[in-house]
């Protein structure tokens, strides 16, 4: 789904919410320019997706149409559909990612019992997929680390980097730590190098 699909279903979504609302509002929302937002409002208002009805002189009030709510529902379908398609395709890649992590697993490394302790590195979007898709590999998680978040992830707690070395999270062991992202992990990568973290030490998806 593009921009403009997106920035069409936030205008309908706020319309439709029967708040007041004024172009600099949408603009606010939408993160654009207000021109910008005063040619897609236009732009809906030609397609009859919006009807404008005057208030007074320079104050007007939206209103969407039965045929906005439609349009909106099918755009909403869409970016439904496509957010399970995206979701399906990263845990199909975050699993084949942690298989070869498993497979590869040095024997010497090994935790008591048999386990393979891992840490996640980052607690967001990208971790809670890798968190579902854990479940079916034997890794374990016994840590998690985040440059910014605190509190907890799915009943452990969230540790800051300070407390992470190369082999301890807040004194518990692991094995590897996997960096939890795609768009910063070189970046992460690179921080950690700089903390005497080995190529060896570290897995990225």
């Amino acid at each position: 789904m593009g921009n403009h699909d997106l920035y069409t279903r936030t205008i309908l979504h706020e319309i439709e919410a029967g708040h007041p609302v004024s172009q600099r509002t949408l603009s606010r929302k939408l993160g654009v320019a207000l021109g910008l937002t005063n040619l897609l409002v236009r732009r809906l208002v030609t397609k009859g997706w919006v009807k404008v009805t005057g208030v007074r002189p320079h104050r007007v009030t939206y209103l969407i149409t039965p045929a906005g709510i439609r349009e909106k529902t099918r755009i909403t379908r869409a970016y439904l559909e496509n957010t399970m398609r995206l979701y399906s395709e990263t845990r199909g890649r975050i699993r084949e990612s942690l298989d070869r992590l498993s497979t590869s697993w040095p024997p010497d490394a090994l935790g008591r019992d048999g386990e393979k302790p891992i840490v996640f590195y980052g607690a967001g979007e990208v971790a809670e997929i890798g968190y579902v898709s854990l479940q079916e590999t034997d890794l374990h998680l016994v840590g998690v680390v985040d440059d910014l978040r605190l509190g907890r992830f799915f009943g452990l707690p969230i540790h800051t980097p300070d407390q992470l070395g190369p082999a301890h999270l807040a004194g518990v062991p692991y094995g590897c730590l996997v960096v939890m992202s795609f768009r910063d992990a070189d970046q992460i990568r690179t921080k950690l190098r700089a903390r005497g973290f080995s190529r060896d030490d570290l897995f990225l998806l």
